[in-house]
């Protein structure tokens, strides 16, 4: 039987349409989290569960990760982790593992973005938190979540800024480095 479709904006059925497809790619779906604990991470977390996955929400501060678990509820946990430490990411993952039994998703969206100015006012402890932050943490949830990804035939997400595409002072480089490293890593895993 067919419905007409008259007052109804193609863009609305192409909107459900992408939604439903969308709710059921991430349905049972086990998703590694960084910096899910409030802001972007969070918002995700949420569509996340509602999507039908669950999420191992990874946060390095306490208070936010307990609060982001009571907002997710019981399709979640919380991973205390701070993703700058090797041995930190690696015991998140050993953990999502151990209570998931597998990784479908890693989502690398732990970030900063300070310090906030000129490059020769930056003091090189801020430098070094900024690449470990932004970009060595990347590194580390590939290089601890690769095999699992593999068998799942899962993917890598990485939420990045578009300052280094725009060209924005102070935080260029990372941007660029974040997104040179990604296409590197793709390559190097395919």
């Amino acid at each position: 039987m067919d419905i007409p479709l008259r007052g109804i904006s193609h863009k609305l059925i192409l909107i459900t349409t992408f939604k439903d497809l969308t709710m059921q790619l991430l349905k049972d779906k086990i998703i590694f989290l960084t910096g899910g604990s409030r802001g972007i991470g969070l918002e995700c977390a949420k569509k996340y569960i509602e999507a039908g996955a669950e999420v191992a929400v990874v946060a390095n501060d306490a208070t936010s990760l307990a609060g982001a678990i009571e907002v997710l509820g019981n399709k979640s946990c919380g991973i205390l982790c701070d993703v700058s430490r090797s041995a930190d990411v690696e015991d998140a993952i050993r953990q999502t593992l151990e209570k998931y039994g597998r990784i479908d998703v890693i989502h690398n969206n732990a970030g900063i973005a300070h310090p906030s100015r000129p490059v020769h006012e930056t003091e090189e402890t801020e430098w070094d938190a900024l690449f470990n932050i932004n970009l060595k943490s990347i590194f580390f949830t590939t290089r601890y979540g690769l095999e699992a990804l593999k068998l799942s035939e899962g993917c890598i997400l990485n939420t990045s800024s578009l300052v280094g595409e725009i060209g924005q002072e102070n935080h260029a480089a990372v941007s660029r480095a974040v997104i040179g490293s990604l296409i590197s890593l793709v390559a190097k895993a395919a």
